[in-house]
């Protein structure tokens, strides 16, 4: 467990907010441009020692730069960190920034344990001081989030001032408990938090599928940090999620003119936006390009296909089709349906309607090879489209293999029961309206009533419940 996880965010742990009683920061600003070279850092440190021996203050800063000089040797300026801070606790034991050193010398090294522990002593022997608090909050936040809430409730007694809120919904944020997130950040004042937390608020607005609230958020933090390209991004997938693609198309605009370094993903976002404000030529260009930033963006070839079949290019929507389920080894059943949907789709249109047809049912019969606990339902689909499609002695087969499948199984889920009753009405649907033979469907009526006496279709073909002719 990485508890101070990112380096940057160990050298901002490590700057402790303290009352500087003595003006020690320009000696320790020119030994730290020359930390990493003892011979001339050596005389620089003992003048500084000797000018500042009596001073929790400076021995505890000097320990933090050597401990955030990382070009120099890790045990070494550990060791010296730890010495400074035994030094600044021999002057005052009540020191709490001496023992958050220490702390965070274990921290650097994965010791959440002994982390805590020193972190538990500053905020016992100087309870006034919050760094205390927020450094034992951080290396609980994954571990025990609650440890660390109740850490910041301690910090909110102290100081009343202090943004617990923020903290303690951060703390279940980094915990991926977002709905406790949620609880503590709505109780902030979003114009107080920096941007880290704003987009841990829309973001865990985002999680829990409050995608009004999570677009409002990143809008707003976007506006105010415009520099902050998770936050456009978050507003982004919102906007699409939610269909404002004028607004999607909006930030991705804003997001792709603003990065450095461009994400396939971005493009993808943007494509997404532009598809559904049916700009389908400049959303196929955004995605061509998300696939040529990442070639392992094999999602784009899907893309590329709905859009096609959304302008109406099914010949073009099956080629990329095709190129996606060659590039993507790991095919969903959702997949399969789409690619049998686009035949579907050209034979509905009376494009070459048997040789469509017949293209689009051999997807799906892959599609129930490959799955075979979910067999059913591809076969129910190509009994509907026969139907769709006016191929009505087409339904047959596929609707008597879902029976075969389903009908003896036993412990049927809902979904099965659902395709089995189906599969039913519409084989007595079959033998009624198209074949006239209302003797051959009643027995599928039969099966459909059995399972749901309410189904109306099934009680007229039975005469049940009202006077027969």
């Amino acid at each position: 467990m990485k508890y101070l996880a990112m380096g940057a965010l160990i050298m901002g742990l490590s700057a402790p907010v303290m009352a500087q009683t003595v003006d020690y920061k320009p000696q320790l600003e020119a030994i730290t441009k020359v930390i990493t070279n003892d011979a001339a850092a050596k005389p620089l440190v003992k003048a500084y020692l000797k000018a500042f021996k009596k001073s929790p203050e400076a021995l505890v800063a000097l320990g933090n730069a050597y401990l955030m000089a990382k070009d120099y040797d890790k045990a070494t300026r550990e060791q010296l960190a730890n010495e400074y801070a035994d030094m600044a606790l021999a002057r005052n034991k009540n020191f709490g920034d001496a023992y958050i050193l220490k702390g965070d010398i274990e921290a650097i090294n994965d010791d959440g344990g002994e982390a805590a522990m020193w972190y538990q002593q500053s905020m016992m022997l100087d309870p006034q001081n919050p760094e205390g608090y927020m450094r034992y909050a951080n290396v609980n936040r994954k571990v025990s989030p609650e440890e660390s809430a109740r850490a910041l409730n301690e910090l909110r007694k102290i100081r009343p001032d202090y943004p617990v809120d923020a903290e303690t919904a951060y703390s279940y944020y980094t915990a991926n408990q977002f709905d406790k997130a949620l609880e503590y950040f709505a109780k902030c004042d979003r114009n107080q938090l920096d941007e880290g937390k704003l987009f841990a608020y829309a973001f865990s607005a985002y999680h829990n599928n409050q995608k009004e609230k999570a677009l409002e958020l990143a809008e707003f933090g976007a506006g105010k940090f415009p520099k902050r390209l998770t936050l456009k991004r978050l507003a982004l997938y919102s906007a699409v999620d939610l269909k404002k693609f004028d607004k999607g198309i909006a930030f991705a605009e804003d997001a792709i003119k603003s990065s450095t370094t461009p994400l396939a993903q971005d493009h993808i976002f943007y494509g997404l936006a532009l598809k559904g404000a049916e700009r389908f030529d400049d959303a196929i260009a955004q995605f061509q390009k998300a696939a040529q930033l990442d070639p392992n963006e094999v999602t784009a070839y899907q893309y590329i296909s709905e859009t096609y079949a959304a302008k109406g290019d099914e010949d073009k929507a099956i080629e990329f089709a095709k190129m996606y389920m060659d590039k993507k080894t790991d095919a969903s059943p959702s997949d399969y349906s789409k690619m049998a949907n686009i035949y579907m789709q050209k034979a509905e249109k009376g494009i070459d309607k048997a040789a469509n047809f017949a293209k689009g049912a051999e997807v799906f019969e892959s599609m129930a090879a490959k799955f075979p606990t979910i067999a059913a339902y591809p076969y129910l689909q190509i009994g509907n489209w026969a139907l769709v499609l006016d191929l009505n002695d087409e339904c047959v087969k596929p609707y008597e293999k879902v029976v075969a499948m389903l009908a003896g199984k036993g412990n049927l889920d809902s979904d099965e029961q659902g395709y089995l009753k189906e599969a039913y009405s519409r084989l007595g649907l079959y033998y009624w309206s198209v074949k006239d033979d209302l003797e051959a469907a009643k027995p599928y009526f039969q099966k459909v009533y059995d399972m749901d006496p309410n189904d109306e279709n099934a009680k007229r073909a039975l005469g049940i419940g009202q006077e027969t002719e």
